[in-house]
């Protein structure tokens, strides 16, 4: 990725968590990101194509991190476990790309866009539900539960999760975080706990 295009999502991600997607103007994404308007609307034609990229890309990385730990021979808690890291890393590190997700993802943005980050999200979804429905069979650890619903539980309880610390952030520390949604996810889902 270039150095400008680098910098234009980056100033993005910030303009979008602070005045929402409406609100949000491709002139002040120029001015942020401390390059010419020509330049923005060169990598990006459009807003609705600048906020896509910033989703899909943050997305794309938990994904990315994530398969890269499935190629090591790792037991399926572990690659639980891993996984809610990979989450909360993204969340919270990016706390401006997790309030997007958190309030930006169903206000109002133009349908094909919508319906491109919900694919992205499925995705995410069967991706999660292969890993379980894979333990479920190779290993004999996860109940008999359907893999889908489990993935999607994983995911929102993450983002509640995440959501509800980010609003309160001197409750509870990152540890305790990951602590509460491996016990969370792996109680539910595990026939016995090591």
């Amino acid at each position: 990725m270039s150095l400008s295009k680098d910098k234009i999502i980056r100033a993005a991600i910030e303009v979008f968590s602070e005045n929402g997607y409406h609100r949000a103007s491709m002139d002040e994404i120029a001015l942020r990101a401390q390059v010419a308007k020509g330049t923005l609307y060169y990598n990006f034609p459009g807003k609705s194509e600048l906020f896509k990229t910033v989703v899909k890309q943050g997305f794309e990385d938990i994904m990315q991190r994530t398969q890269a730990d499935l190629y090591a021979p790792l037991p399926l808690k572990e690659q639980i476990l891993r996984i809610i890291r990979h989450h909360l890393d993204l969340f919270l590190e990016s706390r401006h790309f997790s309030h997007i997700v958190f309030n930006e993802l169903s206000n109002g943005i133009e349908q094909d866009v919508l319906e491109e980050l919900k694919q992205l999200r499925r995705e995410h979804l069967r991706f999660l539900a292969a890993i379980l429905e894979e333990g479920k069979c190779d290993e004999n650890l996860i109940r008999d539960v359907d893999a889908n619903l489990a993935a999607a539980s994983i995911i929102g309880t993450l983002e509640s999760t995440c959501n509800y610390y980010l609003n309160h952030p001197d409750e509870y520390t990152r540890d305790d975080l990951e602590h509460f949604v491996f016990t969370i996810i792996t109680q539910g889902l595990f026939i016995s706990i090591d």
